[in-house]
This record gives C-alpha cells, sequence and structure tokens, in this order.
C-alpha cells in the first residue's frame, strides 16, 4: 500500500515538473507578449488609483479615461525614447572604451616588467578575471535588450487601453463581488494593493535616486549622465542587487576617464545615495516589505530574466509575489511553500519541546 502512495507521489511530481517545463518554454518563446502584458496590467493597476479618484469628482467617466491614458502614454514613450537614445549613444562608444582597457593593460603590464617582475602569465590571468571590457560589453548588451523590451511599447499601450476601458466599470463589479464573500476576489484585492504600494514607493525612491545619482554624475563630469540615472531608476525595482549592477558601469567609466581616486569617489558616493535609498529610505515607508527572502528575490531576478528576459529582472519581484500570494498562499497544500519563501520577519518561532523532554527525563 505504501509502494502505491510512493509511486503515485512520485508520478504527481513528476507531470507537475514537466508540465512546469512546458509552461517556462512556453512563455520563453512568447516573451515579449507576455512582458508586454505583465507590464502593461501592472502600469494599470498602479494608475487606476488616479481614474478613480477623477470619477469621485464627479469628472466623468470618458475624461478620466482620457485624462489617465495621456499621463501614460507622456510618462512611458518620453521614458522609452529618452532610454533609447542615451543607450544608442552609449553602444556606439563602447570601441572607445574598449580600445582604453587595452591601453591600461599594457600599461600595467609594462610596469611590471620595468620593476624586472617577469610574471606576465600570472598578470595575463589577473587582467582576464578583472575583465573590465567584457562588464562593459555585458552592460551595454542588457541595456539593448531591455531597449528591444521596452520598444515595443505600442502593444503595452494597446494593452494598457483595453485594460483601462475594462477598469471603468471593475469597482461595481468587485464591491458585488466582495460583498457576497468571494475569496479569490478577496485575495486579489488584496494583491492589488500590495502590488500598487510597492510600484508607488518604489517608483518615488527610485525616481529621487535616479534624480541625485545624475546631478552628481553631472558634476563628476561622467559620461552618458542621464543614463546611468535611468539605470538606477530601474534597478530600484530589483531589491538587494539593483543598485549594485546600477552602480558598476558608472564606476568603470570613471575609471577610464579620470582614474582610481575619481572611481573610487563615485563608488562611494553612489553607495551612500542608493544604500540609503535602499535600506532606510524604503523599509520606512513600505512597511513589512515584500516579505520575501534575500534568496528568492536574488533567485527570482536570474530566473524571470532567464525566461522574459532584461525586462524580467525588472519585473521578478511583482511575478513573484503573485506566484506566492495567489497560487501558493491559496493552495492549503503548498501553504508551506509560501512560508519558506517568506522572509520570516515577525513570525513566531515555534516553540520546541526540548526543555519539557529534558524535564521529563529527570522525572
Amino acid at each position: 500500500m505504501n509502494n502505491n502512495l510512493q509511486i503515485s507521489t512520485t508520478l504527481r511530481f513528476l507531470i507537475g515538473f514537466a508540465s512546469l517545463a512546458i509552461a517556462l518554454v512556453f512563455m520563453n518563446i512568447a516573451q515579449d507578449m507576455l512582458s508586454a502584458l505583465v507590464l502593461a496590467f501592472i502600469i494599470v493597476v498602479t494608475v487606476t488609483p488616479v481614474m478613480y479618484g477623477l470619477q469621485r469628482r464627479h469628472v466623468p467617466g470618458w475624461l478620466a479615461f482620457a485624462i489617465t491614458l495621456a499621463v501614460i502614454i507622456g510618462l512611458f514613450a518620453g521614458f522609452v525614447l529618452l532610454l533609447v537614445g542615451s543607450v544608442s549613444k552609449f553602444a556606439d562608444a563602447i570601441p572607445t572604451y574598449l580600445d582604453q582597457v587595452e591601453n591600461y593593460k599594457s600599461t600595467i603590464e609594462e610596469y611590471f616588467f620595468t620593476l624586472g617582475i617577469d610574471i606576465e602569465l600570472d598578470i595575463q590571468a589577473m587582467l582576464s578575471v578583472l575583465d573590465i571590457g567584457s562588464l562593459l560589453e555585458f552592460g551595454a548588451d542588457f541595456l539593448s535588450g531591455l531597449v528591444n523590451a521596452l520598444s515595443n511599447y505600442i502593444l503595452v499601450l494597446i494593452i494598457i487601453i483595453f485594460l483601462l476601458v475594462d477598469a471603468l466599470g471593475l469597482p461595481a463589479k468587485v464591491a458585488s463581488l466582495l460583498e457576497s464573500g468571494n475569496k479569490t476576489i478577496i485575495r486579489l484585492t488584496a494583491f492589488s494593493g500590495d502590488i500598487r504600494r510597492y510600484i508607488g514607493i518604489t517608483t518615488m525612491v527610485g525616481l529621487a535616486t535616479g534624480i541625485l545619482d545624475t546631478i552628481f554624475f553631472l558634476i563628476v563630469g561622467v559620461d552618458f549622465p542621464i543614463l546611468w540615472g535611468l539605470m538606477a531608476f530601474l534597478m530600484s525595482y530589483i531589491p538587494t542587487i539593483g543598485f549594485w549592477i546600477a552602480l558598476i558601469p558608472p564606476v568603470i567609466l570613471a575609471f577610464l576617464e579620470f582614474g582610481l581616486p575619481t572611481a573610487i569617489l563615485v563608488f562611494v558616493v553612489i553607495v551612500l545615495i542608493n544604500g540609503f535609498a535602499e535600506n532606510v529610505i524604503k523599509p520606512k515607508y513600505m512597511g513589512e516589505g515584500l516579505n520575501l527572502s534575500i534568496f528568492v528575490v536574488v533567485f527570482s531576478v536570474f530566473f524571470w530574466a532567464a525566461v522574459l528576459g532584461p525586462l524580467g529582472a525588472i519585473l521578478a519581484v511583482p511575478l513573484t509575489m503573485a506566484f506566492k500570494n495567489l497560487v501558493l498562499e491559496a493552495d492549503e497544500s503548498n501553504n508551506w511553500i509560501a512560508k519558506l519563501m517568506s522572509s520570516g520577519k515577525d513570525q513566531p518561532i515555534p516553540a520546541h519541546d526540548t526543555q519539557a523532554e529534558i524535564g521529563e527525563d529527570e522525572d
């Protein structure tokens, strides 16, 4: 009997794993459309309070819709065009920076040679590990992939239009379902509020961080200051590791342009600005926060980037929150997985009966 139960459990696991693999392959194939759909949904969830607020102030529904859509189009299209232009200029300048990297390598090798140190192979190995050129090329490829994903903004805007039209009549539908005690709608409503709060706070903090970074880069004279400010803003949507990713390219450029002291200055100042925003400002206004463990956050960034491309890294947290809150927590049999994924803050540590067992043994 136990053997049959074990086989049944194993088969269920294999079937579930195979289904998940097929779904991920499909998502990877259709990553452009899925990324556009998820991005449009998150934007609409974030901005619908503006439309509802206008309606509560007796603005006609069609006018509230038009105002909200105009704001979205203006901000989104302007951001994409600014990012595309900055990334294109940076990509054109990459060969120049790669030449500077090779010159630095030659200078280091000549310096050790003049000291009479004949360790060319060791120096080459060290320089291959600290390959600044590869880091710059990786950054350019990542930004290019992100631009390609965001350049599909026509599809995103079309999806936003349809979602906003449906959102006009949504409050009445949701209200009736909430009154009836529909658990799925209750969970969806709570999740929408969490996503709206996360996106809103992250956007405001990221915008302030990006502006401060851009001003600092302009003062120091680092090339492409607007691009690095935009990157700091985008990477603010990736907790824990995002601002480190945004930090690497400008530090490298500061080193190539002005030398090591300026690079250290850029590193320290950006760590102070972005680190303060990430570790002080966000937790203060976000309260409990994401309720995701650090490992889950980091893993989700790489996982969704592999499935959906560079834009998946930015959408990783909302997607992981949706899977945890709407799928795992909704199923009692999988609720334990959601608890393992959580940060564990403010959760009581289960009491262990060790002392009682000791007492019993002593008796």
